[in-house]
């Protein structure tokens, strides 16, 4: 089969297009023809060799697929060949490729497998980030930042599903306006505005009850300052690669919270966790009450195109590979 290779950790160069052996499905595992597959910023962390104790050139990256069942291991249950699935999968680049039965879901007819690939992670992440760790209520306001990317947009739209009001941060207007339409109540531009001054001025000096960081750095300084009384952030990545410093008695003072998010660790440990949450949003998307924001739907040959597109930053919601 085709499949895309990490060769050597690296630059968007190091992805190479070429054959390699068709993957079997283990007792426990189902094998399925990919008709689309999502990149992830995790994935470009892959790539470089990010993350310790992550996988060894070479290896064949992506989180995250949909396609139909070819072949299910004898211990199997949930689903059988012809199924239509979406999967996080052990190398989701591929023609072909194999899951954890724990970590397949039946996909409805009435979903397209582009939106199906496009959808898992960064929806996942969204939901537990807002409702597991966030605790988030109809009527509070809640801060989403990097508005624009697949996390951001998936949040924006969970948000506002559940009854907050949101307003979405970004670095350009362009991306602003596109947030907007998907349901944002307000936008801040954090290249030309000061987002905890923003803040306040738009919540008449009372504060966000969440925010939703993934950048780190200033942006966090900036998110702890916008928060108000009793108010939580969820952090769950790192895009600036600038460490966080936290004041405590700028928690304390306001009984603030700071929580943490791995998905990635909760789909690795907690399988059984996430089931019902993911189950909850492939029923929203087949009802067509939430959607996943596709920016570009690339060949699978050309994921190096498609890497080097997400490290322009101009990139706006997410990019599909289609075998």
């Amino acid at each position: 089969m085709k499949a895309v290779q990490v060769t050597k950790f690296g630059g968007p160069e190091v992805l190479v297009y070429g054959d390699v052996p068709d993957p079997a499905p283990g007792d426990s595992q189902v094998l399925i023809k990919v008709e689309a597959s999502g990149i992830n910023f995790a994935d470009t962390r892959a790539r470089e060799g990010a993350y310790r104790g992550g996988a060894q050139p070479p290896f064949i990256p992506g989180l995250e697929a949909a396609g139909t069942v070819l072949a299910v291991g004898p211990k199997v249950g949930r689903v059988a060949a012809g199924d239509r699935v979406v999967v996080f999968p052990a190398g989701g680049y591929a023609e072909r490729a194999v899951a954890s039965e724990a970590l397949t879901y039946r996909l409805p007819p009435a979903v397209p497998f582009e939106a199906a690939a496009a959808f898992p992670l960064v929806f996942n992440t969204a939901y537990h980030a807002l409702k597991t760790q966030g605790h988030l209520a109809a009527g509070e306001t809640v801060l989403v930042h990097a508005a624009g990317g697949g996390v951001g947009t998936a949040a924006v739209q969970l948000a506002k599903l559940w009854g907050a009001r949101v307003i979405a941060c970004a670095g350009s207007d362009e991306k602003l306006a596109k947030v907007k339409a998907l349901g944002a109540d307000e936008t801040i531009n954090y290249v030309s505005q000061d987002v905890a001054e923003e803040v306040k001025r738009r919540t008449e000096g009372r504060g966000v009850d969440l925010v939703l960081e993934s950048v780190g750095g200033e942006i966090f300084e900036k998110s702890v300052q916008a928060l108000g009384m009793l108010g939580r952030i969820v952090v769950f990545g790192n895009s600036s690669g600038q460490p966080r410093k936290v004041d405590e008695a700028a928690l304390q003072g306001m009984s603030k919270v700071v929580a943490g998010l791995s998905f990635g660790g909760l789909r690795a440990q907690r399988p059984d966790f996430i089931r019902a949450g993911c189950e909850e949003l492939i029923g929203l998307l087949a009802q067509g009450k939430i959607h996943a924001v596709i920016g570009r739907t690339l060949p699978l040959a050309e994921a190096a195109e498609a890497h080097r597109f997400i490290a322009s930053r101009a990139s706006y919601g997410k990019i599909v590979l289609k075998p």
